[in-house]
């Protein structure tokens, strides 16, 4: 797939147990709290979970619960799930992050855990996140998940969309509107008014679409620099956007195998290092890892083990997340114990 920048966050803990369900388990203090010094964890993540009230909250939540660990918004990035990744490859043997957030599960396999890409020996995957339409209100107005197609094809709409070739959010937005035209059966035309050439091809934006890189969403909006935006959902309630649902057929937020059918069903091709490739429709799965080359991977386990667990599910889930039915792991993942099931195979096989 794409080359891949990962959402890390660190936390510095004794480790978890996990059962049944999305995750339950413990978390003990970092051994840091008995030395003057101060451990700094590195996060690196998607961009839809930059607002305040998503993973900054979280990381805010843990530093402040765990003495000896401190994580200022210096030592964070947020940005394209692709770029994240790539960035994480690029630093070779010692990157700056200890935890890797991405909104596509596909990333972090695609991108860290290749012969040539050797920074990551799994992951595990925790929610899947649905689009929603997001837009400016003083434009548009009597938004559902029935009309929206309607209503952003208006004279003086112009829809943002975050780069496929950077982003697996680009990727969603572009599935999503191809899923939408079908549904509705407009053989093309909806698709068309945002991107030329033909469906599965390379997305090029139209007069009627523009880049904006998904943590600009919000302000694109405020601003009217766009009137609507194919966002997470829990991007649009963290920063308070007025949104509708989709379609469960075209949000990409199920994990079932109807799910996966359905969304494979449509393609878009996009541009990564090794040049044009084509990407199907899969659900849109977050997931994280603890590099391998992670300044502190004790750090980073500790975090993760503490994002898996009951302690923040309650906080994913009114963030707008669909907790899975569990927590699945790809590959292998030091942070977490209890014989968690691997990751469903006909997700797996989205894997290339």
């Amino acid at each position: 797939m794409r080359p891949v920048l990962r959402t890390i966050a660190v936390l510095a803990v004794a480790g978890i147990a996990v059962g049944a369900g999305f995750a339950a388990g413990w978390y003990g203090h970092a051994t840091a709290s008995s030395n003057a010094s101060t451990e700094m964890l590195g996060v690196i993540a998607a961009g839809s979970l930059s607002p305040a009230p998503l993973l900054p909250s979280l990381v805010s939540d843990y530093v402040d619960r765990t003495p000896g660990v401190s994580s200022p918004l210096t030592a964070q990035l947020y940005e394209g799930s692709d770029a994240a990744a790539t960035a994480i490859a690029s630093a070779g043997s010692r990157s700056p992050y200890d935890l890797f957030v991405s909104a596509d599960d596909r990333v972090i396999p695609e991108t860290l855990m290749t012969s040539a890409s050797p920074y990551a020996t799994g992951e595990a995957v925790f929610a899947s996140d649905p689009l929603v339409l997001a837009y400016n209100p003083s434009v548009l107005s009597g938004v559902t998940s029935a009309n929206w197609y309607e209503k952003i094809v208006a004279p003086g709409i112009t829809l943002g969309v975050a780069n496929a070739s950077a982003d697996p959010l680009g990727v969603n937005a572009v599935i999503a509107i191809e899923l939408e035209d079908a549904l509705v059966g407009l053989n093309g035309t909806f698709y068309h008014h945002f991107f030329t050439g033909p469906m599965g091809g390379f997305a090029e934006p139209t007069a009627n679409t523009l880049y904006v890189t998904e943590n600009n969403a919000a302000s694109a909006l405020s601003e009217n620099y766009v009137q609507a935006y194919l966002i997470y959902e829990s991007y649009a309630k963290a920063d308070g956007l007025t949104y509708t649902a989709l379609n469960d057929s075209v949000n990409l937020g199920g994990v079932s195998p109807g799910d996966v059918a359905a969304y494979g069903s449509a393609s878009t091709t996009v541009l990564s290092g090794t040049g044009a490739e084509v990407v199907a429709g899969a659900p849109a799965i977050f997931a994280l890892t603890v590099p391998s080359n992670a300044p502190d991977p004790a750090l980073g386990d500790g975090f993760a083990a503490w994002l898996l667990s009951n302690s923040t599910l309650s906080s994913w889930a009114a963030d707008g997340f669909v907790p899975t039915p569990s927590v699945w792991v790809y590959g292998s993942a030091s942070y977490l114990v209890g014989g968690l099931p691997a990751l469903p195979s006909y997700l797996a096989a989205l894997i290339s």
